[in-house]
């Protein structure tokens, strides 16, 4: 049975994580005492088998099960498990605090519809992400790229936003290299990030606190017009190679702005919006109003060049 809320108090979202932590280290302990060739199947038999559910969306074309650097980042990896237990545990005691502090940030109140987070080690490729599980947006931490550092709790308050953005307006259902619906789905996420964890600079937040960007905003900065005019014309396009161009760190054969541009063309979108609408509002616009919302924000940033 499930208690009721008191009159006038607000429900907070819940949150289910699923721990895959045990299920490596069951893997790490078998591998420990292995040859390194041996180390692939381990890692499918005692860890990716464990946990069906998850790898079966994450492992579609095979890019977690038999990678082509696996066994290499299999050796990187271990001796670890120390270091892996403690950022896990850093990681888990932060959730509580980030969901509901998104959640309040873009007005969702929860609807007593946890928010999923896996929290698992993975393959040195990405720190935290947004996917489909289950049907809908979860939040996936990878504990060997992150830590309980600030740095850290600002990438998982990015990603939750995505998570929770999902959940008010169905952005999982929106083109995956639409380049229109990026600059809001990103901007938004940057901006509700850099609220809950304010005195820093758009780099730290555009870039999760790695050092050494500031030469690359200076040069976005500098290139603000040429920046602004492409992306306007590109406007329009779901094709990954337009998307690359703005929004990925491989080179573009698109040309030579700087990689990952997008993502502060995203923030000042968003912040552009913000002067009439706040979070709340932005965070429930369909796929359609986000299109004709982010044109109209842009043609303001271009005016202002």
């Amino acid at each position: 049975m499930t208690a009721s809320t008191p009159a006038g108090e607000a429900v907070r979202p819940t949150l289910r994580v699923r721990d895959l932590i045990p299920a490596y280290l069951e893997y790490a302990r078998s591998a420990a005492s292995a040859p390194a060739s041996h180390r692939p199947e381990l890692w499918r038999t005692r860890y990716l088998d464990r946990h069906p559910e998850v790898f079966a969306t994450l492992d579609r074309d095979h890019a977690w099960s038999v990678p082509p650097e696996l066994a290499t980042v299999l050796s990187r990896l271990a001796g670890a498990d120390v270091d892996l237990t403690a950022r896990s545990a850093a990681l888990r005691a932060d959730l509580p605090t980030a969901v509901p502090a998104v959640s309040h940030a873009l007005g969702w109140s929860g609807d007593a519809d946890p928010v999923e987070c896996v929290v698992m080690v993975g393959l040195h490729r990405a720190n935290g992400w947004a996917e489909s599980l289950d049907g809908r947006f979860a939040l996936f931490l990878a504990v060997e790229e992150l830590d309980g550092t600030d740095d850290g709790r600002m990438l998982v308050r990015h990603e939750v936003a995505h998570v929770v953005h999902d959940r008010l307006a169905a952005i999982r259902d929106w083109p995956e290299h639409g380049v229109a619906n990026t600059l809001l789905t990103e901007g938004l996420a940057t901006e509700v990030s850099a609220e809950l964890t304010p005195g820093r600079g758009d780099e730290a937040y555009l870039w999760f606190g790695r050092p050494g960007h500031r030469p690359w905003l200076d040069e976005c900065r500098r290139r603000w017009p040429e920046i602004l005019g492409r992306i306007t014309a590109d406007l329009e396009t779901v094709d990954p190679r337009h998307h690359a161009a703005y929004f990925l760190m491989r080179d573009s054969p698109l040309g030579d702005l700087p990689k990952r541009c997008g993502y502060l063309v995203g923030l000042e979108v968003v912040r552009q919006l913000r002067t009439e609408h706040p979070l709340s509002k932005i965070a429930t616009w369909g796929l359609d109003e986000v299109r004709d919302r982010v044109r109209r924000a842009l043609a303001d940033l271009v005016a202002r060049v």
